[in-house]
């Protein structure tokens, strides 16, 4: 299985991420706007950009996905 750690110590991967996930933030900032603002749930959609770049590096059966949004104590 490939390291994490590549994600930040590979050169290229590293550019890929800083010139994509920007642009994809930003996309993620206009689909969650609601009069000039954004909502809340842009953290949801750029959590589902970052799962969607650890799945494609390490393939689907290595993510774990079915994480619940709130935890019951």
């Amino acid at each position: 299985m490939t390291d994490i750690i590549e994600l930040f110590s590979d050169d290229k991967i590293v550019k890929r991420i800083q010139d994509k996930l920007p642009k994809l933030f930003h996309i993620a900032d206009l689909e969650s706007q609601r009069a000039g603002k954004i909502g809340m749930e842009v953290g949801s959609v750029r959590e589902r950009i970052i799962v969607s770049l650890l799945i494609y590096k390490f393939g689907e059966k290595n993510v774990e996905t079915a994480i619940p949004i709130t935890t019951g104590s």
